[in-house]
This record gives structure tokens, C-alpha cells and sequence, in this order.
């Protein structure tokens, strides 16, 4: 959300973005200088949200010479291309219909000598994306190189620059399973965030640990 001293002051930007195939709605927050802070973006799903972030980077360097930090810009797809556009002003507030967007759509563990490979596929707005890790095989680092091929996967649909896993494990919680891991990454202002994600294993203990790396990331992907 804007903090007290953010400012809308391109209203020129914002107009043009929403000529953008498959925009609906676009709301830019921008600091006493006029440069942008905050660039939310609600968009159909016929495409990545990676895709839209650069439609936007792209728009705004070659029509008013602004350079546009893709971690700045934060992209909310509606389920259909035919639901009704919403105000700029109500961008924020329609995360809500974004729910469960990211989806697992498979997840390939192959053991093999001294390495295992994983490989995961993600499902979002009719895109799917894979990321694959390989590390050292073990039931101890499994947890870890799965959640590796998750952050791998989801850097094809956001950008995730020098994020990384810093931990990843299946622990006993009760009478239950539950993974849990903490990623780390750097904010726009070269800062350090950490955040962790947790999921109940419901069956495939590989499966959960996914989920709780998209759980980790549920400020940054529509998850």
C-alpha cells in the first residue's frame, strides 16, 4: 500500500499503460520527483506476468524516457479476459480474485548415483513455466533442491533477481508433516528480505515443499 507520502503524478503514464493489450487497470504511485515508486497493474491472463512487467518497462522507456525497475511493478490477471475492467484507483484491492492463480502442475524427482534432479512445472494464466535444480542426492537435501526448482520455475514467470533459497525442510509439526522454507532476496533499494512459507503435507512431501515456497511468495506472484 502507498505510504503517506506517495503521490500520483503521472497520469500521463498511466493512461498510456492502459492502451496495453490485455490491461485493465493501472494505477502509478510516484514520489515528490515524479518517479515512479509503485506500478500495479491488473491485467487479463492470456499472458505471463513476467511478460505484462515488460509491455510496461518497455512502454515507458519508449514513450517518456522513464526507466522502470521491474520490482517495482506488481501485476494482479484476472481469471477471464471477459470480466469487467475496474478502476485504476481499485487496483490494489482486486488481489483478492488472483487467488490460487499459481498453480503445480507436476513435480519430477529422479535420483540417480550421487545427484538428484528435480524438476517442477507452474500453471499460470494459461502459461506454463519450468524450473529444474539438481544437488546432492539424500532424503536430508531433497526439501532443498525442490524448493530451488520452485524459485527456478517462478523466476520464468516474475522476476526474482538474486533471490534464493535459505532453507527448506519437511519437520513434524503434531501429529502432522509440514514443510516449511525461508527464501531470501534483495528489495529495490539493494536492502535484504527474508521471508518464509510453510504448507501441510497432504501426500507427496515434495509437492508441499513447493507450496510452501509459493506461500513465501505470496506478496510477490498472484499465488
Amino acid at each position: 500500500m502507498a505510504g503517506p507520502t506517495s503521490l500520483r503524478l503521472l497520469p500521463e503514464l498511466e493512461a498510456s499503460l492502459r492502451q496495453l493489450t490485455g490491461v485493465r487497470a493501472v494505477r502509478v504511485v510516484t514520489g515528490p520527483d515524479r518517479k515512479p515508486t509503485e506500478i500495479h497493474v491488473l491485467a487479463a491472463g492470456d499472458k505471463a506476468p513476467k511478460q505484462v512487467a515488460r509491455d510496461v518497462q518497455s512502454l515507458a522507456m519508449a514513450e517518456f524516457d522513464i526507466e522502470i525497475d521491474h520490482r517495482i511493478i506488481s501485476v494482479v490477471q484476472l481469471d477471464s479476459a471477459d470480466q469487467p475492467a475496474t478502476e485504476a484507483d481499485d487496483a490494489p484491492a482486486a488481489a483478492a480474485p488472483a487467488a490460487n492463480r499459481v498453480t503445480i502442475s507436476t513435480i519430477s524427482v529422479e535420483s540417480g548415483g550421487s545427484h538428484t534432479q528435480v524438476s517442477v512445472t507452474l500453471a499460470s494464466g494459461g502459461v506454463e513455466v519450468i524450473g529444474n535444480n539438481r544437488g546432492a542426492a539424500g532424503a536430508a537435501n531433497r526439501a532443498r533442491i525442490v524448493a530451488r526448482a520452485t524459485l527456478d520455475a517462478v523466476s520464468n514467470l516474475v522476476e526474482l533477481d538474486a533471490a534464493e533459497v535459505d532453507h527448506a525442510q519437511v519437520i513434524p509439526v503434531g501429529g502432522r508433516e509440514v514443510a516449511v522454507c525461508t527464501l531470501q532476496y534483495l528489495t529495490v533499494n539493494g536492502g535484504q528480505v527474508v521471508v518464509s512459507g510453510s504448507a501441510v503435507v497432504r501426500g507427496d512431501p515434495a509437492e508441499a515443499v513447493a507450496r510452501a515456497v509459493l506461500d513465501a511468495l505470496n506478496r510477490r506472484i498472484p499465488a
